[in-house]
Parts: C-alpha cells; sequence; structure tokens
C-alpha cells in the first residue's frame, strides 16, 4: 500500500485525510498490521524538518514482514506548468480495471503498462475504461466531466477515493455546485461541456482532449470555481 502526499512550505497537506485512506487500504487489502497516526504524523513531520526541501511530495509504503514495514521518503515531484492550467491537458483513454479501485496499492505491470501508452500517445494522463465501455479515472487521478454548471463523476466504489477528489466534492457541494455520481459511459464523453482530472500533484487541472474529443475546459466557469475552491481549502493547511 502507499499513498503520496503534498509538501506546501514545509506543511503536508491534508495528512490526516491521507493517514484515513491509507489505513483504508490496509483493511480493504485484508493485510496485516495497522497504522497510528500520531507516528505517521511525526514521522513526516521529521523527514521535513531534517530536509531543505521546502515543495515536494513524499510517499509512505507500507507492507507486512512479520510486523507492519512502513518508509517515508521523498520521491521526484512533478506538477502540472501555469500553461497546462490555461489551456488544458491532452489524455487518452486505455481499457484496463484495477484489481480493486478502493485500494492504492503498487501494480507493476498496471504501471508499465500506463507509461507505455503516455509514451506512444504524448497524453499527459491515462483515462481507464473498464471492460463495459464504462469510464473509472486517470491512471494517477480522478476525473470529474461538467454539464450545464454540475459535475459528474464515477461512483464512490467504482474508483480509488482520491484525496483532492474528496476535497472538491465537499468544497462544490458546499458552495451550491451540485455534484453527480454516476457511471459515465464512454459513448457519451462527448456530450459534456469540459472535463478536469483530480490528484495530490494535480490539484484540478483542465482536460483539453480526451483522445479526439476536444474540450474547452479552462475557459469553463464550472471548472475554474472548482479549482479556485479547492486551492482555497489548500491554503487553509498552510495557516
Amino acid at each position: 500500500m502507499y499513498e503520496v502526499i503534498r509538501v506546501i512550505k514545509k506543511s503536508p497537506i491534508f495528512l490526516k485525510e491521507h493517514f484515513e485512506r491509507m489505513r483504508d487500504s490496509i483493511r480493504l487489502s485484508n493485510v496485516e498490521g495497522s497504522l497510528n497516526f500520531d507516528e505517521f504524523q511525526n514521522s513526516i513531520e521529521l523527514l521535513i524538518k531534517e530536509n531543505n526541501f521546502e515543495n515536494c511530495n513524499i510517499r509512505v509504503s507500507y507492507y507486512y514482514d512479520n510486523e507492519p514495514v512502513v518508509l517515508f521518503y521523498f520521491i521526484e515531484s512533478h506538477y502540472p506548468a501555469k500553461e497546462q492550467f490555461m489551456t488544458g491537458v491532452h489524455t487518452s483513454t486505455a481499457k484496463i480495471n484495477r484489481n480493486n479501485p478502493n485500494v492504492k496499492a503498487f501494480q507493476k505491470s498496471f504501471k508499465e503498462k500506463v507509461e507505455e501508452i503516455i509514451r506512444n500517445t504524448k497524453a499527459y494522463e491515462v483515462i481507464l475504461i473498464n471492460n463495459d465501455d464504462t469510464v473509472s479515472e486517470g491512471s494517477k487521478s480522478n476525473i470529474f466531466f461538467v454539464k450545464s454548471n454540475k459535475l459528474v463523476t464515477a461512483p464512490d466504489e467504482a474508483v480509488l477515493l482520491g484525496v483532492t477528489r474528496s476535497k472538491v466534492i465537499e468544497v462544490c457541494e458546499i458552495n451550491g455546485i451540485e455534484v453527480v455520481r454516476r457511471i459515465v459511459k464512454y459513448n457519451e464523453l462527448d456530450s459534456f461541456d469540459a472535463a478536469f482530472i483530480t490528484g495530490t500533484s494535480n490539484d484540478v487541472l483542465p482536460v483539453k482532449t480526451i483522445d479526439d474529443i476536444i474540450y474547452n475546459s479552462a475557459d469553463n466557469d464550472t471548472v475554474k470555481k472548482a479549482l479556485e475552491l479547492y486551492l482555497a481549502e489548500m491554503r487553509k493547511e498552510n495557516n
């Protein structure tokens, strides 16, 4: 099991939420052992304190080998350029199913297949399509669609419950943006007004294209509002 936590100005963002999701992944995977939040938090804070990185990502990996082993370490971090938020990014689709959508676990074959598709299509992200032609999520992100100022995203049980996804849903609903969780079919993608992906490094990133379907997501008012609300929530973590 693993989690990736964003650090901004030496502050871990949504630490409690990441801890809870990792704990849930362990439980759902029937892996032995458990996590303690105080130890989790202290390890993250110690790693940040003893290093000079102000803005980065920390990966937490968990496995069980006679006893629980939890590793905390910095990883190479890549964030979208300002221009990509202004224009949107290109994405490609692929028929790939996760073993268990609600569990964040490393799968080598899955990662290798995604990396090959990204190289071949020059896509920023790969959108996963199930065998029944329903749209689930990105390979390392969640995806939202916009229709008549409403957000549409896959049902909770069908995707990885991303921390950024949950925060976007929360702040949008509080501020009067309706969020509909439902099955989305591939053949209806061209009926949406806009789309965006969410993730620890991506924030709320507009999607310009899915395969050959073109959206004007970067200029969509609902997408811009969702990004604004999410960034405001992130800023609270640094106060």
